[in-house]
């Protein structure tokens, strides 16, 4: 992993674009030769959040876009997800609590932790009517 690999692509907020973010982030990492255990996580992560903006950022109202922006330098990958939904921040939900009881657990908050489990750096910004989602990793 030496290259530099940096792609934006901007998709209609639908499930087919869930798939699409799958793909161009399995053929970017492959390029840049990922480890596949460390793709597959990578990709896990990216399409939970693509999942969020598709089911919940445009919930009642018109759907829009999400676009996302995959950059590879060296052992270090960023991935920059962006929509103009509803403002969400997913850096403010409290940790998932995955010792509770299957019957006491709050419903929601597992797709965040699983995000923040597999990656090293998560942060949110919302810019105008933008929500700017950074996920970050560096490669070992």
């Amino acid at each position: 992993m030496s290259e530099e690999y940096c792609v934006e692509k901007t998709f209609p907020a639908s499930l087919d674009a869930i798939e699409q973010v799958a793909l161009l982030l399995e053929e970017k990492m492959e390029l840049a030769d990922v480890p596949m255990m460390e793709a597959a996580r990578i990709q896990l992560a990216v399409e939970e959040a693509v999942t969020n903006v598709v089911n919940h950022g445009y919930k009642g109202r018109e759907s829009g876009d999400v676009s996302v922006r995959v950059e590879i330098d060296g052992r270090d990958i960023r991935i920059t997800i962006r929509d103009q939904g509803h403002a969400f921040d997913p850096t403010t939900i409290p940790p998932a609590d995955i010792t509770a009881d299957l019957d006491h657990r709050n419903i929601g908050g597992l797709g965040v932790h699983l995000i923040r489990s597999v990656m090293d750096s998560v942060s949110y910004s919302r810019v105008g009517d933008e929500n700017r989602l950074i996920l970050e990793k560096k490669i070992t």
